[in-house]
């Protein structure tokens, strides 16, 4: 050892970065220098302002960015043992290696980077315009060799995952910030719930109730519905598809973070409810029209069947304009279309008779969608067209968003709405507060 000095109480000893070693065994080795041409050009220019923390032994324990950036200047480096520096700058040092491990997740790498900051400021100040010292977003990017765009934008994404700490699942930084965005959606749709009293609710058009739908049907008074129009989970298992919407596949095909339970089994069940309850509240001239999957809709048809409707023997199809392509060869023909379940009480009439089985219409564009299983209102207004006179009572008990209400209340009916995830009932609530004369 060279030379030994003292600053601020700390001893700090300049050394052959070659006596540093490398001990593969330490936690907190790093192993991706990153860009490090301009720390090599700083430490030239300015000396090297941080040492490198080592043990007793000459082990690194923090600073093998700086301590690369010496030997490649060819400059002896500064260091000091870990038992003489401050808590407070060792968690520095600490923060500065850490950031650089291939091992630390999304969220712990936005976290770390936010802390460096905000100690960083604390021990040296905030940069202000005009002044010499403090410390700024472009200093911790010239240190981290990131660029201040993504320093900035990984101080906000910790500010979210120290407010939502669940965000600490999300795999990645792009994650993070697709939640995020979802979570402010959801945000704004709660604050339209504030609106519900005033609006909604007093309009006497409407009310959407937060609910279980087995209990909110069993709790409809007898022969009241005029139309029973519902999209129900379908049952085919969305979870194991490899469907993509906003770059999510499976059952995380949302923008709003709401996980879809769409498994066969509770879907059958719903379906069962809904036909034995529909069969009792629905008025004797009411109509029933029900999205469902094709594996299951000759079993759907059968319970309404047997509950006392009378259901078409073919499905309503919707088609879906602009879809269905596929370039997977491996893959089956993609899905162009969907299927309803079209059903009757005994002294019903068609409002528009002669009309086709099939409907031609655009789906909802994901980057549009609240919900993933949401239907255009143009569709639904349509179908509405069919079978329903204005003044009539419409009721969905799995409303989502609200995308049938919607078309329901453009149709002039009285509307009911139920649904049990607030997410999706707070959209719906968003959505319907923002339709004019409600």
């Amino acid at each position: 050892m060279d030379k030994q000095v003292t600053v601020d109480e700390k001893i700090i000893f300049e050394i052959d970065p070659l006596e540093v070693k490398v001990n593969k065994e330490l936690p907190r080795q790093r192993k991706d220098l990153g860009e490090i041409n301009k720390m090599i050009e700083s430490i030239k220019t300015f000396g090297q302002l941080q040492p490198i923390v080592i043990n007793r032994n000459n082990e690194l324990i923090a600073g093998g960015r700086r301590l690369a950036a010496c030997m490649m200047a060819g400059m002896k480096a500064r260091v000091c043992y870990k038992d003489t520096v401050d808590p407070l700058a060792m968690r520095e040092m600490e923060l500065e290696e850490n950031i650089q491990r291939k091992a630390l997740t999304a969220s712990e790498e936005v976290l770390a980077v936010a802390e460096l900051v905000e100690l960083k400021q604390k021990i040296y100040g905030v940069k202000a315009p005009n002044k010499e010292g403090g410390f700024s977003h472009s200093d911790a990017a010239e240190i981290l060799g990131k660029s201040r765009t993504s320093v900035v934008e990984d101080i906000q994404l910790a500010e979210a995952v120290r407010m939502f700490p669940e965000l600490s699942s999300c795999k990645t930084k792009s994650e993070i910030k697709s939640a995020v965005r979802g979570m402010q959606r959801i945000s704004d749709n709660i604050d339209a719930l504030t609106k519900y009293e005033e609006t909604i609710k007093r309009s006497d058009k409407v009310v959407l109730v937060n609910r279980n739908a087995l209990e909110h049907m069993r709790s409809m008074p007898d022969n009241s519905v005029d139309l029973l129009f519902t999209d129900p989970p379908y049952g085919i298992d969305i979870d194991k598809m490899a469907m993509s919407i906003g770059g999510h596949t499976g059952g995380d095909i949302t923008t709003t973070g709401i996980k879809y339970n769409d498994s066969a089994e509770n879907a059958l069940l719903l379906y069962a409810s809904l036909a034995k309850e529909s069969s009792r509240f629905c008025k004797p001239t009411a109509h029933a029209m029900i999205f469902c999957g094709p594996s299951h809709f000759w079993t759907i048809k059968t319970m309404f069947n047997e509950s006392g409707w009378i259901c078409s023997e073919r499905p309503v199809i919707w088609i879906k304009n602009g879809s269905g392509q596929n370039n997977n060869p491996d893959a089956w023909f993609s899905a162009a279309y969907e299927m309803l379940l079209f059903a009757r009480k005994q002294e019903s009439k068609l409002v528009l008779f002669g009309k086709p089985d099939w409907i031609q219409c655009s789906p909802v564009t994901p980057t549009q969608k609240v919900h993933q299983a949401e239907k255009p209102v143009d569709l639904c207004k349509e179908l509405i067209s069919r079978v329903c006179l204005p003044g009539g009572y419409l009721y969905d008990p799995f409303m989502g968003s609200g995308a049938l209400i919607e078309a329901g209340l453009h149709m002039k009916l009285l509307c009911i709405g139920c649904e049990i995830a607030v997410e999706s009932y707070a959209a719906a609530v968003s959505r319907l507060t923002k339709l004019e004369g409600l």
